[in-house]
């Protein structure tokens, strides 16, 4: 018999919706996944590769300590699975920085505690043997690599826990005796004790999230016949990036762009692309000598580029006026979302979603409640009620 209380409905079947049904079915939840599209229909699963590439600034720890954790997971999530050559291949990432940036970034690599296996530091002198690249030096980042959107996505819903229900998107919806319910536009309904929204262009239209912020960046990958099969398997990375052999290609991008609905291949960001697989790779081939193969998608950006991750605050009572402390915010029951990943979602929503069923189940550890509050997808609003500095004291 299934427990009423463990159930989840998801609404959304790409990297993290997947993650988190894969995440809550370990854990003996009965999860029923809803997408708009057919399997195979889904957006990213037509790209060749994404990457699963560590990215660390200068000036945000708290963004740094989640990346080394997440980078880190999603690699060995994605090691488990054990693909073959054709699927994934998970050989690291080499990242390359003009001054002295590879330097300083190291030093705050360091400070976060990484395993020294886990990354390498590469003097110009190395840079310009291996690669033939002058006035650079760079880091190894031992996880990272790339793997198949579909692959993935399938094999982390493929649990005798998960439901996959195809064609179905959600309209509205509302909270009825403990149980949150979901209304499609095809009439059909269907309803579980925890709502999840992973659909990061879908909340707009649902009623409840008009406030959140998500903006829409158009990308642009291409993609052309490799010339040197079975040469390096590390993905290289400046600026844009080359993934080397992905069954045959050579993988290579990517444009960003806001406000652009085109859904073609443009032939001005196949240019550009062109240009950084020129950077990368050595080849001086031009335009005319191949055609503009590749793959075209949405990015979902939040406002200051981390995801949203969490549970939804109750607006409905004028709470901007009354709360004073965090102990006075009222919280929608059971319905959370995990959304906004722009171009880092292989890299970050299979830890976030670990982070996030824990949550659902009630088993946060302190570091996993610490994460949350830094990602809740109401912290806009909670900064504007002057109570954003004490839910990153992790005083929730």
């Amino acid at each position: 018999m299934i427990n009423p209380d463990k159930t989840a409905l998801i609404v959304g079947a790409g990297i993290a919706g997947s993650s988190l049904a894969y995440q809550l079915a370990k854990r003996n939840y009965q999860v029923t996944l809803l997408d708009e599209n057919n399997q195979h229909e889904i957006e990213i699963f037509q790209n060749k590769a994404a990457t699963i590439s560590p990215h660390f600034m200068l000036n945000n720890p708290k963004y740094n300590s989640l990346m080394s954790k997440a980078s880190k997971y999603a690699y060995e999530v994605t090691k488990e699975f054990n693909y073959p050559r054709e699927d994934a291949l998970v050989e690291g990432v080499i990242k390359l920085y003009e001054n002295d940036m590879a330097e300083r970034l190291i030093e705050k690599i360091i400070s976060l505690g990484l395993e020294k296996a886990d990354f390498k530091y590469l003097s110009k002198d190395l840079i310009k043997k291996k690669y033939g690249f002058d006035n650079k030096s760079g880091i190894f980042f031992k996880n990272g690599g790339w793997v198949s959107p579909n692959k993935i996505c399938s094999s982390l819903i493929n649990h005798k826990n998960i439901k996959f229900i195809p064609k179905k998107k959600a309209k509205e919806i509302t909270y009825k005796k403990n149980l949150w319910i979901t209304s499609c536009h095809d009439s059909s309904k269907y309803a579980a004790s925890n709502l999840i929204l992973c659909n990061s262009f879908g909340l707009n239209e649902i009623s409840l999230f008009k406030s959140i912020d998500l903006k829409k960046n158009r990308g642009q990958i291409n993609w052309l016949p490799s010339k040197k099969k079975c040469g390096d398997k590390e993905i290289i990375s400046d600026g844009g990036y080359l993934i080397p052999d992905v069954n045959g290609f050579d993988v290579f991008g990517s444009t960003y762009e806001r406000d652009n609905e085109n859904k073609n291949l443009s032939m001005t960001d196949f240019e550009k692309n062109l240009k950084t697989y020129q950077k990368l790779s050595g080849d001086k081939i031009e335009k005319n000598d191949i055609s503009n193969a590749g793959w075209v998608g949405w990015r979902a950006v939040t406002p200051d580029r981390t995801p949203y991750v969490g549970q939804i605050l109750d607006e409905s009572k004028g709470i901007c006026n009354k709360s004073r402390s965090i102990k006075d915010l009222k919280w929608h029951p059971n319905l959370f979302i995990n959304a906004g990943y722009g171009s880092r979602g292989y890299t970050l929503a299979p830890f976030l979603s670990k982070c996030l069923a824990s949550l659902i189940i009630g088993s946060q550890t302190p570091e996993e409640k610490e994460i949350l509050n830094y990602l809740n997808p109401s912290r806009n609003l909670i900064k504007k009620m002057g109570l954003r500095k004490k839910m990153l004291e992790n005083s929730i």
